[in-house]
């Protein structure tokens, strides 16, 4: 996702290139709102020199009615689109929480500059009006038109800036998703690890127990064969000596 984020918002819009306007610099591939609000604010400011210099244009007198014409129209679409970009600041300040009361005062300034270049640029087209420099009815009629279609190409980047911003919070929250597994697969994996080591430490243990019991069982055949020769020999014994004891008393009788 953030390939395609930097794509699109470092990608001038089409009114740019109308004015020679720089836009903000290319973005980073992590895009957060904050960086959006610095770009729409960036692009006002470089609007706002823009009417500032196509006034000053406009108000040389040396220069040709035509020239003089374009530069106070040119100033007065760049105060519209500075007003477009002022809109969209609002917006994102409005969906940074408790960012926005922080940026109240920055946003109010900026109304205020665009006011009071509003003001300069209409005083510069009521003179040139009365100088007779071509401003007729069809000129806000032009103004009216681009400005819906500056809003519309706002309106679209915005959406497309938000359904990012959704998109980057769902990589985000199938990331955490996926770091909760990793973890537990981790734990479960340390589980079975201290397990096979159990085993292994039982297997040693029965290991000896049946050497043990092996020996016992030696030792128990080894008794038994010497309490066998014992009894054995016992027996012999006394058959023995029973033999003669019966013998000696055969031969005291006769």
């Amino acid at each position: 996702f953030g390939s395609s984020i930097s794509v699109l918002l470092a990608r001038p819009p089409p009114w740019a290139a109308g004015f020679g306007v720089a836009m903000a610099p290319t973005f980073s591939p992590m895009v957060t709102t904050s960086e959006v609000f610095e770009s729409y604010e960036e692009d006002c400011r470089r609007l706002q020199r823009t009417v500032r210099e196509r006034l000053a244009e406009a108000r040389k007198k040396g220069e040709p009615p035509a020239v003089r014409a374009a530069a106070s129209r040119e100033a007065g679409e760049a105060h519209a689109q500075a007003s477009q970009a002022l809109q969209q600041m609002e917006l994102e300040a409005k969906s940074m929480g408790t960012l926005a009361s922080s940026l109240a005062p920055k946003l109010r300034d900026h109304r205020n500059e665009l006011s009071g270049l509003r003001r300069q640029v209409r005083d510069v087209q009521s003179d040139m009006q009365r100088e007779g420099l071509g401003f007729g009815s069809a000129a806000p009629e032009a103004r009216d038109s681009k400005q819906t279609s500056y809003a519309d190409v706002y309106g679209r980047m915005r959406g497309s800036t938000r359904r990012l911003d959704d998109a980057r919070r769902t990589a985000l929250e199938a990331e955490e998703i996926g770091l909760d597994v990793l973890s537990d697969l981790g734990s479960q994996r340390e589980s079975i690890l201290r397990t096979k080591a159990h085993l292994h430490d039982l297997d040693e243990g029965l290991t000896v127990s049946k050497r043990v019991l092996n020996a016992l069982n030696l030792r128990m055949h080894t008794n038994q064969i010497i309490l066998s020769c014992t009894a054995f020999v016992l027996a012999v014994t006394v058959a023995v000596i029973i033999y003669y004891k019966v013998q000696r008393l055969a031969n005291a009788l006769r």
